[in-house]
């Protein structure tokens, strides 16, 4: 009976232990799910947060995002049912960054708080030497080629220059059709994407065509309007058509002089040969805002950027189509030589040419349009247009200082940048 009893209070002890195992296990398990419970509740914080300020960005609300490390902006934003989560003010935390933290909650008083910093994604609209949404092509012996006019090397600044070095940046790009001829050298990749419907884009690449990257580089679509020149972003023609420098009906800083006469522009320009248009830049930019701009042959366009940038604005206001930006072998000059300085800014569908032997250097941005590089034309910057053509012998040089000068944060997209738990 002594040994009975013995081993019942060895197997009781036994029991016990194991009770209390059991029920300690089953409290860390609890304890475990509530803290998982209260994670995944902060981390629905931090997704709902930014899903709801990206909506409110693109509505155009105003005052959603801080401007002033001192000021936060206060958390205006339901929470959805099932979810336990608070969320901060909304802070300023650097340039171009903000903060937030969520804390979620649980059961047993489960907590867990997690902070994330974010930035609203910034697009370089310009990293293409040349785009045409329809259509891209490149014709026999037709080039681009890409230099950095801010690098202090002249073998990679100046493609004059008898070392030059090409920096097999100048990508050529198309959302519907890639075209390159044989004797095409193209210093980039050759970039497909893909039209309205998601569909990827055809390519014709032929052989003897160059590429110094990949062709077909296959990508998603590209925006074929990232500046938006139709839907009242900065660079929309009409927005300056009441405001520009030619309005003013004087020669202060633009005029056209014929035959020994200087007269102010109007909204339209139309030469005779060996007439000269200046146009002149002032501190922040000089602004002119055009219907139609025809160069004849012999035509000097000034472009005297030497107290600040140029950029001109077309606009066809009239309907009447046809051709609004013609160059006939007419000398472009931009004083400064700079690309960053020069910019043609189009919203019209109508055809910008460069004819045979013309020169430019700046931008050439008319996503709506078709763009002519003749044969032996020459264009130091980019182009960005609907339907592109590199005739035999013309020349696209894509300079990579403006990569970085059409930086755009008004994208309405936001990225975490960091996230950590507290």
């Amino acid at each position: 009976m002594l040994l009975a009893l013995m081993v019942m209070s060895a197997l009781s002890i036994v029991g016990i232990t194991s009770l209390n195992i059991s029920n300690t296990e089953q409290q860390i398990t609890g304890h475990v799910q509530h803290q998982k419970m209260a994670f995944y509740n902060a981390d629905a914080g931090v997704q709902y947060t930014l899903a709801c300020i990206e909506n409110d960005l693109k509505n155009g609300t105003a005052d959603v995002l801080p401007t002033d490390e001192d000021e936060p902006v206060s958390y205006s934003y339901g929470i959805p049912s099932n979810f336990s989560f608070s969320i901060s003010d909304i802070r300023l935390s650097g340039p171009d960054l903000y903060e937030i933290t969520s804390t979620g909650t649980a059961p047993q008083n489960a907590q867990v708080t997690i902070k994330a910093t974010f930035i609203e994604n910034v697009i370089k609209p310009f990293s293409f030497a040349a785009f045409g949404d329809k259509k891209m092509e490149v014709k026999n012996s037709g080039a681009t080629e890409s230099y950095d006019s801010d690098n202090p090397d002249p073998k990679i600044s100046d493609p004059n220059d008898p070392n030059f070095e090409k920096t097999g940046k100048a990508d050529i790009g198309s959302n519907e059709n890639l075209i390159t001829k044989t004797g095409a050298l193209i210093d980039g990749n050759g970039v497909v994407g893909k039209d309205t419907t998601g569909t990827q884009g055809t390519y014709d690449i032929k052989s003897g065509s160059v590429f110094t990257g990949t062709a077909p580089n296959l990508q998603d679509r590209v925006d074929p309007d990232p500046l938006g020149v139709t839907t009242g972003g900065k660079y929309d023609p009409t927005t300056y058509s009441s405001s520009a420098n030619n309005d003013n009906n004087d020669i202060t800083y633009g005029s056209i002089t014929s035959k020994g006469v200087t007269t102010p522009l109007g909204t339209s320009i139309t030469t005779k040969s060996g007439d000269t248009v200046t146009l002149t830049g002032k501190p922040g930019g000089s602004n002119f805002y055009f219907t139609s701009v025809e160069l004849k042959n012999s035509v000097d366009l000034v472009i005297d950027t030497t107290s600040g940038p140029v950029n001109i604005f077309l606009d066809d206001a009239s309907g009447s189509g046809g051709t609004i930006f013609d160059a006939k072998n007419s000398s472009i000059v931009n004083k400064s030589g700079k690309t960053t300085d020069f910019a043609i800014y189009s919203n019209s569908p109508d055809k910008i040419v460069m004819h045979h032997g013309s020169e430019f250097t700046g931008i050439i941005y008319a996503p709506y349009a078709e763009i002519d590089m003749k044969n032996s034309s020459a264009i130091y910057g980019a182009i960005w247009g609907s339907d592109i053509t590199i005739r035999n012998s013309g020349e696209l040089f894509f300079d990579e200082a403006l990569t970085d000068k059409y930086e755009l944060t008004n994208t309405n997209e936001l990225s975490l940048v960091s996230w950590e738990m507290q």
